[in-house]
């Protein structure tokens, strides 16, 4: 059924613009097309997440194993509509970007003791109880110390670090949180952390019951304000920005014309 589930990314499409979120999520118009900075993402993912499973099972991979996967991981999943803004920019650049943060991370967090216990963990949870407002959500990786004390860790290879204000006032991890407190029912604390990995930054965060109530009070209002769109007109309205640099709607978008001429394949 549509909008019976939402996503914080959906969630964030919509208040970045209405328009390309119908087109995604309304209209489930999936393109093949994707940015060569969420390829390169999920490559370093896939690798990181490749580590923990490794090391969860018998000991820790090599550096060069983690790198060999990298490099067959980009090889098999490379296709002809991955997109490259940045003229300045090549496939290979970004490549090589992919193998320094996967440097970057073995180097700050090996040995690799973290007490993991599941990565990529899927949850599906309700807000306030209420079926009308289900939310589902994959987390990077979980991490308990068997006493209580859980942290949620979130992985990001874009080009800025979160500021501590922002990390404070995030909604994914905090949506995440209050998922996980469903799932476990009983802790002692809950920390949220961000790895930037091009940076090579880590921040925390801790919130209150009453940053969560907060994060849980705006999430309904706007998934409030998406059926009420929906059920009264259906009109979603583009809002352009420079973000339309990296959409893949502009054939769709009444506020654009043609193919998206920012983007090189």
């Amino acid at each position: 059924m549509i909008l019976e589930r939402f996503s914080h990314s959906g969630i964030q499409s919509f208040k970045k613009c209405p328009a390309q979120f119908k087109y995604r999520y309304i209209n489930q118009i999936y393109k093949k097309d994707e940015g060569i900075e969420a390829f390169l993402g999920k490559r370093v993912h896939e690798s990181i997440e490749y580590l923990y499973t490794q090391v969860k099972s018998s000991v820790a991979p090599l550096a060069d194993e983690v790198f060999k996967l990298h490099r067959s991981l980009w090889k098999e999943k490379w296709h002809d509509r991955v997109a490259i803004v940045y003229r300045d920019k090549t496939a290979r650049d970004y490549f090589h970007l992919g193998e320094k943060c996967l440097a970057r991370f073995y180097r700050l967090n090996y040995p690799f003791d973290d007490n993991v216990i599941a990565n990529e963990h899927e949850m599906v949870f309700l807000l306030d109880q209420d079926e009308s407002y289900k939310i589902k959500g994959i987390v990077d990786r979980l991490d308990h110390d068997g006493t209580g004390n859980w942290e949620i860790h979130d992985y990001k290879t874009g080009k800025r670090a979160m500021s501590q204000n922002d990390a404070d006032k995030d909604h994914q991890l905090a949506l995440y949180q209050i998922g996980l407190m469903a799932e476990v029912k009983e802790f002692k604390s809950i920390k949220l952390i961000w790895h930037f990995i091009q940076q090579g930054i880590r921040v925390e965060s801790i919130r209150t019951m009453a940053a969560l109530r907060k994060v849980i009070d705006e999430t309904k209002k706007t998934i409030d304000i998406i059926r009420d769109t929906f059920n009264k007109n259906g009109e979603f309205h583009p809002k352009k920005s420079m973000l339309c640099n990296w959409c893949y709607y502009w054939e769709e978008c009444p506020a654009q014309s043609g193919t998206n001429p920012y983007i090189k394949s």
